[in-house]
Protein backbone atom coordinates (compact mmCIF):
# COMPACT_ATOMS: atom_id res chain seq x y z
CA UNK A 1 0.00 0.00 0.00
CA UNK A 2 1.40 3.30 -0.96
CA UNK A 3 1.98 6.02 1.43
CA UNK A 4 -1.03 8.26 -0.35
CA UNK A 5 -3.38 5.64 -0.13
CA UNK A 6 -2.74 5.04 3.65
CA UNK A 7 -2.96 8.96 4.21
CA UNK A 8 -6.26 8.86 2.55
CA UNK A 9 -7.96 6.14 4.41
CA UNK A 10 -7.12 7.93 7.88
CA UNK A 11 -7.51 11.84 7.06
CA UNK A 12 -10.89 12.52 8.31
CA UNK A 13 -12.27 15.27 6.74
CA UNK A 14 -10.62 16.42 3.34
CA UNK A 15 -11.09 19.83 2.28
CA UNK A 16 -9.07 22.87 0.73
CA UNK A 17 -9.06 25.21 3.39
CA UNK A 18 -7.38 28.85 3.60
CA UNK A 19 -9.18 29.72 6.83
CA UNK A 20 -9.97 27.29 9.96
CA UNK A 21 -13.29 29.30 10.42
CA UNK A 22 -14.41 28.58 6.57
CA UNK A 23 -18.08 26.97 6.33
CA UNK A 24 -16.74 24.30 4.94
CA UNK A 25 -15.95 22.64 8.91
CA UNK A 26 -18.07 22.53 11.95
CA UNK A 27 -16.98 24.31 15.62
CA UNK A 28 -15.31 21.01 16.25
CA UNK A 29 -11.69 19.49 16.95
CA UNK A 30 -10.48 15.85 17.09
CA UNK A 31 -8.13 15.56 19.95
CA UNK A 32 -5.55 12.36 20.49
CA UNK A 33 -4.53 11.38 23.94
CA UNK A 34 -1.40 10.09 24.74
CA UNK A 35 0.60 8.16 26.82
CA UNK A 36 -1.16 7.21 30.20
CA UNK A 37 -4.36 6.77 28.55
CA UNK A 38 -3.69 3.10 28.18
CA UNK A 39 -5.87 0.53 29.96
CA UNK A 40 -6.01 -3.28 29.52
CA UNK A 41 -8.77 -4.45 26.84
CA UNK A 42 -8.78 -0.56 25.42
CA UNK A 43 -9.92 -1.22 21.66
CA UNK A 44 -11.29 -4.60 22.51
CA UNK A 45 -15.41 -2.88 21.36
CA UNK A 46 -14.34 -1.29 18.60
CA UNK A 47 -12.39 -4.60 16.84
CA UNK A 48 -15.08 -6.45 17.45
CA UNK A 49 -17.91 -4.59 15.27
CA UNK A 50 -15.54 -2.86 13.16
CA UNK A 51 -13.99 -4.48 9.98
CA UNK A 52 -11.99 -0.86 9.92
CA UNK A 53 -10.84 -0.94 13.44
CA UNK A 54 -9.58 -4.36 12.44
CA UNK A 55 -7.84 -3.66 9.60
CA UNK A 56 -6.22 -0.72 11.64
CA UNK A 57 -4.89 -3.45 14.55
CA UNK A 58 -3.98 -5.71 11.57
CA UNK A 59 -1.93 -3.08 9.57
CA UNK A 60 -0.09 -2.27 12.90
CA UNK A 61 0.81 -5.93 13.74
CA UNK A 62 1.67 -6.79 10.16
CA UNK A 63 4.22 -3.35 10.61
CA UNK A 64 5.61 -3.31 13.74
CA UNK A 65 5.47 -7.19 13.98
CA UNK A 66 4.27 -7.28 17.44
CA UNK A 67 0.28 -8.65 18.01
CA UNK A 68 -0.89 -5.82 18.39
CA UNK A 69 -4.73 -6.93 19.50
CA UNK A 70 -2.89 -9.03 21.88
CA UNK A 71 -0.56 -6.33 23.62
CA UNK A 72 -4.22 -4.04 24.09
CA UNK A 73 -6.45 -6.68 24.73
CA UNK A 74 -4.56 -9.56 26.90
CA UNK A 75 -1.70 -7.40 28.67
CA UNK A 76 -1.42 -6.55 32.42
CA UNK A 77 -1.17 -2.98 33.55
CA UNK A 78 2.53 -3.57 34.00
CA UNK A 79 3.32 -5.10 30.44
CA UNK A 80 1.05 -2.32 29.21
CA UNK A 81 2.59 0.70 30.51
CA UNK A 82 6.18 -0.35 29.05
CA UNK A 83 6.76 2.22 26.85
CA UNK A 84 7.79 0.13 23.77
CA UNK A 85 4.51 -1.13 24.09
CA UNK A 86 2.76 2.12 25.32
CA UNK A 87 2.96 4.15 22.26
CA UNK A 88 2.65 1.75 19.49
CA UNK A 89 -0.70 0.20 21.20
CA UNK A 90 -2.18 3.93 21.97
CA UNK A 91 -1.62 5.18 18.81
CA UNK A 92 -2.73 2.13 17.01
CA UNK A 93 -6.28 1.95 19.29
CA UNK A 94 -6.59 5.69 18.45
CA UNK A 95 -6.39 5.27 14.43
CA UNK A 96 -8.68 2.43 14.30
CA UNK A 97 -11.70 4.06 16.57
CA UNK A 98 -11.11 7.14 14.06
CA UNK A 99 -11.74 4.72 11.52
CA UNK A 100 -14.22 3.22 13.08
CA UNK A 101 -15.84 6.45 13.75
CA UNK A 102 -15.83 6.87 10.17
CA UNK A 103 -17.36 3.47 9.14
CA UNK A 104 -20.01 4.53 11.52
CA UNK A 105 -20.68 8.45 10.18
CA UNK A 106 -20.89 7.17 6.88
CA UNK A 107 -23.72 5.44 6.89
CA UNK A 108 -26.38 8.04 8.75
CA UNK A 109 -24.41 11.43 7.53
CA UNK A 110 -21.86 12.98 4.99
CA UNK A 111 -19.10 13.14 7.13
CA UNK A 112 -17.70 14.90 10.58
CA UNK A 113 -15.97 18.53 9.45
CA UNK A 114 -13.39 19.24 12.13
CA UNK A 115 -12.24 22.83 12.07
CA UNK A 116 -9.23 21.92 13.86
CA UNK A 117 -7.12 18.75 15.02
CA UNK A 118 -5.01 18.83 18.37
CA UNK A 119 -3.34 15.45 20.22
CA UNK A 120 -1.56 15.36 23.92
CA UNK A 121 2.12 14.44 23.37
CA UNK A 122 1.90 11.35 21.60
CA UNK A 123 -1.40 11.72 20.11
CA UNK A 124 -0.19 14.27 18.27
CA UNK A 125 1.49 11.38 16.04
CA UNK A 126 -2.25 10.67 15.88
CA UNK A 127 -3.47 13.64 14.48
CA UNK A 128 -0.66 13.52 12.30
CA UNK A 129 -2.41 10.61 10.67
CA UNK A 130 -5.78 11.80 11.08
CA UNK A 131 -5.00 14.75 8.55
CA UNK A 132 -2.58 12.76 6.24
CA UNK A 133 0.61 14.40 7.07
CA UNK A 134 1.64 10.90 7.95
CA UNK A 135 0.92 7.88 7.21
CA UNK A 136 -0.30 5.36 9.67
CA UNK A 137 3.18 3.08 8.46
CA UNK A 138 5.44 5.81 8.77
CA UNK A 139 3.63 6.99 12.41
CA UNK A 140 4.25 3.39 13.31
CA UNK A 141 7.93 3.23 12.78
CA UNK A 142 9.04 6.62 14.15
CA UNK A 143 6.72 5.89 17.16
CA UNK A 144 8.42 2.69 18.06
CA UNK A 145 12.25 4.73 17.50
CA UNK A 146 10.60 7.17 19.48
CA UNK A 147 9.74 4.79 22.41
CA UNK A 148 12.48 2.69 22.31
CA UNK A 149 15.09 6.26 22.93
CA UNK A 150 12.74 7.22 25.75
CA UNK A 151 13.19 3.67 27.03
CA UNK A 152 16.86 3.59 26.82
CA UNK A 153 17.38 6.97 28.82
CA UNK A 154 15.18 4.99 31.42
CA UNK A 155 17.83 2.89 31.44
CA UNK A 156 20.98 4.99 31.93
CA UNK A 157 19.44 7.09 34.54
CA UNK A 158 16.66 6.64 37.31
CA UNK A 159 13.60 9.08 35.87
CA UNK A 160 10.06 9.74 36.40
CA UNK A 161 6.73 11.62 36.43
CA UNK A 162 4.62 13.36 38.54
CA UNK A 163 1.16 15.39 38.43
CA UNK A 164 1.18 18.42 40.87
CA UNK A 165 -2.28 19.34 41.18
CA UNK A 166 -3.50 22.44 43.06
CA UNK A 167 -0.99 24.64 42.69
CA UNK A 168 -0.58 27.07 39.16
CA UNK A 169 2.01 26.41 37.12
CA UNK A 170 4.17 29.78 37.98
CA UNK A 171 4.54 28.27 41.07
CA UNK A 172 5.43 24.73 40.08
CA UNK A 173 8.31 26.19 37.69
CA UNK A 174 9.36 27.57 40.90
CA UNK A 175 9.59 24.47 42.86
CA UNK A 176 11.58 22.58 39.94
CA UNK A 177 14.21 25.05 39.72
CA UNK A 178 14.07 25.08 43.75
CA UNK A 179 14.46 21.01 43.63
CA UNK A 180 17.03 21.04 40.89
CA UNK A 181 20.33 20.39 41.87
CA UNK A 182 22.73 20.48 38.93
CA UNK A 183 22.41 18.41 35.72
CA UNK A 184 22.17 15.07 36.94
CA UNK A 185 19.30 15.72 39.51
CA UNK A 186 16.95 17.84 37.77
CA UNK A 187 12.91 18.02 37.17
CA UNK A 188 11.05 20.28 34.48
CA UNK A 189 7.84 20.92 34.32
CA UNK A 190 6.74 18.74 31.58
CA UNK A 191 2.92 19.59 30.53
CA UNK A 192 0.80 21.92 31.64
CA UNK A 193 -2.45 20.22 31.32
CA UNK A 194 -5.13 22.49 33.68
CA UNK A 195 -4.29 25.84 35.16
CA UNK A 196 -3.76 23.63 38.74
CA UNK A 197 -2.38 20.39 37.38
CA UNK A 198 0.84 20.41 36.13
CA UNK A 199 3.00 17.46 35.27
CA UNK A 200 6.74 17.61 36.25
CA UNK A 201 9.62 15.55 34.42
CA UNK A 202 12.90 14.48 35.84
CA UNK A 203 15.59 12.72 37.79
CA UNK A 204 13.81 10.99 40.47
CA UNK A 205 16.10 12.43 43.03
CA UNK A 206 15.10 15.97 42.12
CA UNK A 207 11.46 14.93 41.00
CA UNK A 208 11.17 13.51 44.99
CA UNK A 209 11.84 16.93 46.05
CA UNK A 210 10.24 18.50 44.04
CA UNK A 211 7.06 16.49 45.43
CA UNK A 212 7.89 17.06 48.72
CA UNK A 213 7.85 20.97 48.15
CA UNK A 214 4.57 20.72 46.66
CA UNK A 215 3.18 18.88 49.56
CA UNK A 216 4.28 21.51 51.80
CA UNK A 217 2.47 24.22 49.75
CA UNK A 218 -0.62 22.11 50.35
CA UNK A 219 -0.84 20.71 47.07
CA UNK A 220 -0.97 16.73 45.78
CA UNK A 221 1.89 15.34 44.21
CA UNK A 222 1.13 11.47 42.48
CA UNK A 223 4.05 9.91 41.03
CA UNK A 224 2.97 8.73 37.51
CA UNK A 225 3.06 4.92 36.70
CA UNK A 226 5.49 6.00 33.77
CA UNK A 227 8.24 4.14 32.90
CA UNK A 228 10.16 7.13 31.17
CA UNK A 229 10.93 11.18 31.43
CA UNK A 230 9.94 13.17 28.82
CA UNK A 231 9.30 17.09 27.18
CA UNK A 232 12.03 18.70 29.29
CA UNK A 233 15.49 19.53 28.38
CA UNK A 234 17.32 16.33 29.89
CA UNK A 235 16.04 14.70 26.65
CA UNK A 236 17.90 17.17 23.80
CA UNK A 237 20.65 14.21 22.84
CA UNK A 238 16.71 11.91 22.21
CA UNK A 239 15.10 14.51 20.65
CA UNK A 240 18.45 15.43 18.02
CA UNK A 241 18.68 11.67 17.70
CA UNK A 242 14.94 11.35 16.78
CA UNK A 243 15.23 14.20 14.15
CA UNK A 244 17.69 12.43 12.56
CA UNK A 245 15.52 9.32 12.19
CA UNK A 246 12.59 11.53 10.89
CA UNK A 247 14.64 13.34 8.12
CA UNK A 248 14.45 10.30 5.89
CA UNK A 249 10.52 10.23 6.71
CA UNK A 250 7.88 11.70 3.99
CA UNK A 251 5.62 14.43 5.47
CA UNK A 252 2.91 16.09 3.97
CA UNK A 253 0.47 18.78 4.53
CA UNK A 254 -1.69 18.48 7.00
CA UNK A 255 -4.98 19.02 5.20
CA UNK A 256 -7.14 20.64 8.32
CA UNK A 257 -4.44 22.41 10.94
CA UNK A 258 -3.01 21.06 13.46
CA UNK A 259 -2.45 22.94 16.99
CA UNK A 260 1.26 22.88 18.08
CA UNK A 261 1.97 21.63 21.46
CA UNK A 262 4.72 23.59 22.02
CA UNK A 263 3.47 27.10 21.08
CA UNK A 264 0.28 26.47 20.48
CA UNK A 265 0.01 27.70 16.57
CA UNK A 266 -1.27 26.07 13.90
CA UNK A 267 0.50 23.83 11.90
CA UNK A 268 -0.63 23.85 8.23
CA UNK A 269 2.62 22.62 6.71
CA UNK A 270 4.71 19.51 6.19
CA UNK A 271 7.43 21.37 7.41
CA UNK A 272 5.99 22.88 10.66
CA UNK A 273 4.37 18.87 11.65
CA UNK A 274 8.23 18.18 11.43
CA UNK A 275 9.79 20.77 12.93
CA UNK A 276 7.00 19.93 15.83
CA UNK A 277 8.34 16.45 16.21
CA UNK A 278 11.90 16.88 16.28
CA UNK A 279 11.84 19.11 19.33
CA UNK A 280 8.82 17.95 21.39
CA UNK A 281 11.03 15.37 23.36
CA UNK A 282 12.64 18.23 25.08
CA UNK A 283 9.82 21.04 25.20
CA UNK A 284 6.91 20.91 27.60
CA UNK A 285 3.43 20.31 26.23
CA UNK A 286 1.05 23.21 27.23
CA UNK A 287 -2.25 21.26 26.53
CA UNK A 288 -4.44 24.11 28.45
CA UNK A 289 -3.23 26.75 26.26
CA UNK A 290 -3.86 24.21 23.09
CA UNK A 291 -7.60 24.19 24.48
CA UNK A 292 -7.94 27.96 24.32
CA UNK A 293 -6.28 28.17 21.11
CA UNK A 294 -8.71 25.98 19.95
CA UNK A 295 -11.38 27.87 21.62
CA UNK A 296 -10.32 31.34 20.02
CA UNK A 297 -10.38 29.98 16.93
CA UNK A 298 -14.40 29.25 16.94
CA UNK A 299 -14.24 25.59 18.55
CA UNK A 300 -17.16 24.51 20.95
CA UNK A 301 -17.01 20.72 20.62
CA UNK A 302 -14.51 18.35 21.43
CA UNK A 303 -14.16 14.82 20.29
CA UNK A 304 -11.57 12.36 21.95
CA UNK A 305 -10.79 10.00 19.48
CA UNK A 306 -8.41 6.99 21.77
CA UNK A 307 -8.31 4.98 24.92
CA UNK A 308 -9.82 7.00 27.98
CA UNK A 309 -11.22 10.03 28.80
CA UNK A 310 -9.15 12.17 30.28
CA UNK A 311 -8.39 14.58 27.52
CA UNK A 312 -12.27 15.53 27.50
CA UNK A 313 -12.07 15.57 31.19
CA UNK A 314 -9.32 18.11 31.35
CA UNK A 315 -11.30 20.61 28.54
CA UNK A 316 -14.15 20.65 30.52
CA UNK A 317 -12.45 21.64 33.37
CA UNK A 318 -10.46 24.33 31.28
CA UNK A 319 -13.33 25.50 29.16
CA UNK A 320 -16.55 24.60 31.10
CA UNK A 321 -18.46 25.96 28.34
CA UNK A 322 -17.20 23.42 25.90
CA UNK A 323 -18.63 20.46 24.86
CA UNK A 324 -16.18 17.32 25.28
CA UNK A 325 -17.29 13.91 24.79
CA UNK A 326 -14.86 10.72 24.22
CA UNK A 327 -15.57 8.28 21.77
CA UNK A 328 -14.28 5.55 24.30
CA UNK A 329 -17.21 6.48 26.42
CA UNK A 330 -19.43 4.05 24.66
CA UNK A 331 -19.82 0.67 25.89
CA UNK A 332 -22.48 -0.55 24.34
CA UNK A 333 -22.66 -0.48 20.66
CA UNK A 334 -18.78 1.18 19.05
CA UNK A 335 -18.95 4.82 17.75
CA UNK A 336 -22.90 5.33 18.33
CA UNK A 337 -23.47 8.49 16.06
CA UNK A 338 -25.66 9.66 19.71
CA UNK A 339 -22.02 11.02 21.07
CA UNK A 340 -21.10 12.84 18.03
CA UNK A 341 -22.56 15.83 17.91
CA UNK A 342 -25.31 17.46 15.97
CA UNK A 343 -24.61 18.24 12.84
CA UNK A 344 -25.24 22.39 12.40
CA UNK A 345 -26.55 23.78 9.58
CA UNK A 346 -23.80 25.85 7.35
CA UNK A 347 -24.59 29.64 6.69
Amino acid sequence: MSDATDRARDIAAPADLDTVDSVDTEALALVFPGQGSQAPGMGRLVFEHSAAARQAFEEASDITGIDMAAVCFEADADALASTENTQPAVLTTSVAMLRAMREKVTEVREQVRPRLFGGHSLGLFSAAVATGALSFRDSLMVIMERSRLMGSFNEERPVGMAAIVGLDVVTVRGICEDATQGELSRVDVANHNEDVQTVISGDVTALERAMARAKDLQGRAIRLKLKVSSHTPLHVGQAEEFAQIISEIPFADPELPIVSNITSDLLRTAAEVRAEFEAQLKSPVLWAENVRRMTREGVDTFVEVGPGHALSRMIKRIQDESTAVSLDDAREAPIPVSILPARRPTA
